[in-house]
């Protein structure tokens, strides 16, 4: 790719001759500009430091500190991988089948996979991986393999995996590192996480050099079966804390870093790209369905179109993020795009209210108070239910307190949060703590759905839920909020981050001299 640039010549030409008409005609003059190329095509070679926070072990499986599990995906790599849309796409495998009642699925895998040692990746190693994760209770990467009954070598390259029971999302379960058999097979869990057991994966990166608590040293992987990173090395600085991380990417001590919130300044676009992605942080209005007005449909619909939304993502989150109808990623295969984005509407708000034997009462909202954007947020919903008839009062709350209040049922109206899951499962939206709201055709809609077997009967089901959940609101979604890659900006080409791994293309992305 070549970026052109235009030199001042158009400037300077009008700005010697006017506009008159003897002046020189521009066009022409033009015509004969002289354009400097910058040569950005990418290049090979280049060095780019990144940090991680301090770890206990370098086994992925067994590793629980984040920032090193997002660098190790460098290393290791998965049979499947997730995009930047939160959709699953595959990466050790070439071909997969799900059989039609789902209770297994046959596998693949490409050619010429090697391990950094020079040993073929196979299916052995798939096995091995699986039946080993089954073990490790303390593996945040465990609950994915718990519907998995078994694993059938058919060759080195080929296998399937059977399944306890059908579900609909099995193949965003494969999304752990596979890890070398000859390795680790006969190791006792604490050799497993000595470093020197834990130095070889399959992935566009080897690990070249690891100095304990100081950095671990990566090499591009020339055997690399996929496409092959421009990057030579990456160094992976080892810092204290998440406020090391931020201050070694200020002084420019490392190249990459997410940062939770942008301080206007911090990072002058001459030195940094600020690239920002999709998170997976869903904010939304919880209803206490215990409430007699909240039971009432037209109610909740007032309160649907009391809430003015685009304000809330605009004044508190700066328009980063997206507003949503359900708790899902608005880009994901499974969101219904059919879904009208419900607008701010006082009139609609009041025409529903009318339905309704509105006493004179006070709805109870509860708000975490150390949450600075959440309290905007509930200020800001305050102003607008008042502005439709509706008297909230607002109660600050710390941590504990909120957990106690959304436990015992005390409140009305909860402002909350929650993490997104990297499998779209939507029954933690239904099957939790603080949803009381009880309904036999989101129960059925829901079965439907995780029984569904091909990919567009799913989408189909998955777009069922959400139409019902719109009409039946059964909580208030707010958004989802964007998050924030800063890069040094000799850094060119493009990541295509998200939550589950913000170097996800990483093999896109150089260094420019």
């Amino acid at each position: 790719m070549k970026k052109v640039k235009i030199i001042f010549l158009l400037i300077m030409v009008v700005f010697l001759f006017g506009c008159s008409k003897d002046n020189v005609n521009i066009d022409a003059e033009l015509e004969k500009a002289i354009l400097q190329e910058e040569d950005l095509s990418p290049k090979s070679g280049g060095k780019v430091n990144i940090s991680v926070v301090e770890f206990k072990t370098l086994n992925p499986l067994l590793n629980n500190e984040k920032s090193l599990d997002q660098a190790l995906k460098l290393v290791y790599d998965s049979l499947f991988v997730v995009d930047e849309n939160y959709n699953i796409k595959p990466k050790l495998v070439d071909k997969y089948t799900l059989s039609q009642d789902g209770m297994s699925l046959s596998i693949n895998l490409k050619d010429n996979i090697l391990w950094h040692d020079g040993t073929s990746l196979t299916s052995q190693d798939v096995q091995f991986t699986i039946n080993l994760l089954k073990t490790l209770d303390k593996s945040t990467y465990k609950s994915l393999v718990e519907n998995v009954s078994r694993v059938e070598v058919l060759s080195d390259t080929s296998f399937n995996i059977v399944f306890k029971d059908s579900y609909s999302f099995s193949l965003e379960n494969f999304i752990f590192p596979i890890l070398p058999k000859n390795r680790l097979a006969g190791l006792s869990n604490e050799d497993m996480t000595l470093y020197s057991n834990n130095l070889i994966g399959s992935g566009m990166y080897k690990i070249d050099k690891y100095e304990k608590r100081k950095y671990i040293d990566l090499v591009r992987n020339e055997d690399y079966y996929d496409k092959k990173p421009y990057i030579d090395k990456v160094r992976l600085v080892i810092v204290p804390d998440k406020e090391a991380q931020e201050s070694m990417i200020i002084s420019l001590e490392t190249d990459i870093c997410k940062i939770d919130k942008i301080i206007s300044g911090e990072f002058p676009a001459k030195r940094f790209d600020i690239n920002n992605y999709t998170g997976n942080e869903y904010e939304f209005v919880a209803l206490n369905f215990d409430n007699q007005y909240i039971q009432d449909i037209n109610f909740r619909k007032a309160l649907l179109y009391s809430i003015d939304r685009k304000k809330i993502l605009k004044d508190v989150y700066l328009n980063n993020g997206d507003l949503v109808e359900f708790p899902l990623n608005k880009k994901s295969k499974y969101y219904n795009k059919e879904l009208e984005t419900v607008k701010y509407d006082v009139d609609k708000a009041k025409k529903y209210l009318s339905k309704i034997n509105l006493d004179e009462v006070q709805f109870r909202v509860v708000v975490n108070q150390e949450n600075f954007e959440r309290l905007k947020e509930a200020y800001l919903i305050k102003t607008s239910l008042s502005d439709v008839g509706i008297d909230a009062q607002i109660i600050e709350l710390s941590g504990e307190e909120l957990t106690n209040a959304i436990n015992n049922k005390d409140y009305d109206l909860a402002l909350l949060g929650w993490t997104l899951p990297i499998v779209p499962d939507p029954r933690f939206n239904f099957y939790n703590d603080f949803t009381n709201y009880n309904d036999d055709n989101v129960n059925i809609l829901i079965q439907k759905l995780i029984s569904s077997n091909s990919e567009s009967e799913r989408i189909q089901n998955y777009n069922e839920l959400e139409k019902y959940v719109s009409k039946n609101i059964p909580f208030i979604s707010l958004l989802v909020k964007d998050k924030n890659l800063v890069l040094n900006n000799k850094i060119k080409g493009k990541l295509d981050s998200n939550e589950f791994n913000i170097y996800n293309g990483f093999e896109n992305i150089y260094v420019s001299e």
